[in-house]
């Protein structure tokens, strides 16, 4: 579709990434330590520890992109990196609950490198991102892709 627009650069959205996959958890870290969730050893006894720490990072999601996603499809590192997500079959701005409940999701997949034969997920949901669509996994399952903002839209 060439309706004037033009698709973030690979490079863009992998910076974008970065630095949402810097300050999410950080602030999570923060709310983790502000919570005392896991103070005690006896914490660690059941799950629960688990189910506020996932809580918390939903939370920290939210508070840092909810309103820039739900105003004009940005995280804070897509907002820094000039880019945003828009419906793949219109320039206007894909509807807060896919970017919410079906792209987000997609994003705690960077962090299961933590079990080595899950590593293959992450991989699957960003090759596609070398394709002439620059669509990830993630793009498809919720009808988005991503551009440049209309003040980085001229050449570089």
């Amino acid at each position: 579709m060439n309706d004037g627009q033009v698709l973030a650069g690979r490079w863009r959205r992998l910076g974008a990434t970065a630095v949402d996959a810097v300050l999410v958890p950080s602030l999570t870290v923060l709310l983790v330590m502000a919570f005392e969730v896991m103070e005690d050893p006896e914490d660690f006894t059941s799950a629960w520890w688990m189910w506020w720490v996932l809580l918390l990072a939903v939370a920290s999601y939210l508070i840092l992109n909810g309103h820039g996603l739900a105003r004009n499809g940005q995280t804070l590192g897509k907002r820094l990196f000039g880019i945003a997500v828009v419906r793949a079959d219109a320039s206007e701005p894909a509807p807060f609950w896919k970017l919410i409940c079906v792209r987000a999701p997609f994003f705690p997949l960077l962090f299961v490198v933590i079990y080595p034969p899950l590593i293959v997920l992450p991989l699957l949901d960003l090759l596609p991102i070398l394709g002439k669509s620059r669509r990830c996994l993630h793009d498809r399952a919720a009808g988005t892709r991503v551009v440049r903002t209309t003040a980085l839209n001229r050449k570089e």
